[in-house]
């Protein structure tokens, strides 16, 4: 195992391990296993029950840092889905108010409503209680798609030549 990469066997890390909790130490109160540990690490003629607590706490303390070391590792995935979550929703919100400003709803300028905001609401939510036919849904997307291909033309060609 010592042979992998990045991989630290237990006495290099443990050296490592002291110097973090040497300087915790300094700043906060340490656990009883922190204290435990380097009354162990710095304990020159160790008995083998305390070599075999110290080869204990060695492993308990570098399952703790693996432990805490994934936590992170899904709380940073957790938000990133959620950001992306929140740009996608963002993203549909964006393209729904192109379409009001498309059909004059809001300014093509300052974002604006070009009607009184409870008037606006007001009638969005009448069409949303609407309960169209398959008929009227029909007529009203080749209506949309109409004024697509009209914007979609005039984005092409600005000036109105052929």
């Amino acid at each position: 195992m010592a042979d992998r990469p990045g991989y630290l066997d237990n006495g290099s890390w443990a050296k490592d391990h002291v110097e973090r909790l040497r300087a915790k130490s300094s700043k906060s109160s340490l656990s009883k296993d922190d204290k435990l540990f380097l009354l162990l690490i710095d304990k020159p003629d160790r008995t083998p029950v305390e070599n075999r607590s110290l080869a204990a706490l060695i492993r308990v303390e570098r399952a703790k840092e693996t432990m805490r070391a994934g936590r992170g590792t899904i709380r940073e995935a957790a938000s990133a889905k959620a950001k992306a979550d929140r740009k996608a929703r963002d993203h549909q919100r964006f393209l729904a108010a192109g379409l009001m400003t498309m059909v004059g709803l809001l300014d093509d300028k300052t974002g604006e409503p070009t009607w009184d905001r409870a008037t606006l609401l007001g009638a969005l939510d009448a069409m949303a209680q609407v309960d169209a036919s398959e008929d009227q849904k029909r007529r009203w997307k080749a209506r949309g798609d109409a004024i697509f291909a009209r914007t979609q033309n005039d984005t092409e060609n600005p000036s109105g030549a052929a």
